[in-house]
C-alpha cells in the first residue's frame, strides 16, 4: 500500500505543472509574463479587462502549487532508503514544502491586485504587480537547496543496485545551476535576465519541467523494481 501511495504522490508534480502553466497561460494570461517596462496604466488595464479569468487562473495555480508537497514526499520516500541520506531526505522535504509556500505567496499578492483592480491608482496596481513577480521569480533558494539535497543523497548510494540512478543526481545538480538566473531579475527591466527574458524565466521554467518529468520517471521506475523484488516501502517496514 505504501508503494501505491508513493506512486500516486509522485504524479502530483506533473499535475502541478499542468494546473499552474495552464492557469497562467489559458486563464490569467500571465505567461508570457508582462513586460517589466510596461506602463502603470497598461498593467492596470490588464487586471480591469479580464478580472474573472485572472482570479480563476490564480485560484487554480495556487491550488496547483500546494501539490509540490506530496510530490516532495514521494521523492523523500526513496531518498530515505539510501544509507546515510535520511537527513538529506528531510532537507529535501522541508525545502519543497517551503517552495510550495513561496509560490503561493506571490499568487496571493496578485489575488490582492485583482480584488480591487478598478478601485485604485494605476501606479499602485503596478507596484503590487511588480512585487508579485519579484517574489515569484526570486524565491529559488528553497528549490536550490532541494535540488542539491537530492543530488547529494543519490550520489551517496554506493550499492550495486542504487535506489535512484546517478544520472538523476547529476540532472538535479545541473538544474540547481539552471534556476540561478531567476534570482537576478531584480536587477533587470529588459533583456534575457528580466523576468520575461530567456534566462529570467524560460530556461528555469523549461528545465524545471524536465526535471519534474525525470523525477516522476525515476521514482516510478524505482517503485516498480522494488515491488518486483518484494522490497517495496510497506514490505520493508513490515520486515523491520
Amino acid at each position: 500500500m505504501e508503494a501505491r501511495v508513493q506512486r500516486v504522490l509522485i504524479w502530483s508534480g506533473p499535475l502541478m505543472m499542468l494546473m499552474w502553466v495552464g492557469a497562467f497561460v489559458v486563464l490569467a494570461g500571465f505567461l508570457p509574463p508582462s513586460d517589466p517596462k510596461s506602463s502603470a496604466q497598461a498593467i492596470a488595464d490588464m487586471y480591469i479587462d479580464n478580472p474573472v479569468a485572472i482570479k480563476l487562473g490564480l485560484v487554480i495555480s495556487m491550488a496547483g502549487s500546494a501539490l509540490l508537497v506530496p510530490f516532495g514526499a514521494a521523492i523523500s520516500g526513496q531518498l530515505k532508503r539510501i544509507d546515510g541520506a535520511k537527513a538529506l531526505a528531510d532537507t529535501q522535504m522541508v525545502s519543497c514544502a517551503l517552495l510550495s509556500l513561496e509560490f503561493i505567496t506571490p499568487i496571493g499578492v496578485w489575488m490582492a491586485v485583482a480584488f480591487r483592480a478598478d478601485d485604485r491608482a494605476a501606479d499602485v496596481t503596478r507596484a503590487i504587480h511588480d512585487l508579485g513577480w519579484i517574489l515569484f521569480m526570486t524565491v529559488i533558494w528553497s528549490l536550490w537547496v532541494q535540488l542539491v539535497a537530492i543530488g547529494a543523497g543519490v550520489l551517496l548510494d554506493r550499492s550495486a543496485n542504487p535506489v535512484l540512478p546517478r544520472w538523476y543526481a547529476y540532472l538535479s545538480l545541473w538544474e540547481s545551476l539552471m534556476i540561478l538566473p531567476a534570482g537576478l531579475v531584480l536587477f533587470f527591466k529588459d533583456g534575457p535576465f528580466a523576468w520575461d527574458g530567456l534566462f529570467g524565466i524560460w530556461v528555469p521554467l523549461v528545465t524545471f519541467a524536465l526535471w519534474i518529468g525525470a523525477s516522476v520517471y525515476c521514482v516510478h521506475t524505482a517503485l516498480s523494481r522494488q515491488i518486483a523484488e518484494g522490497s517495496e516501502p510497506g514490505r520493508a517496514l513490515e520486515v523491520r
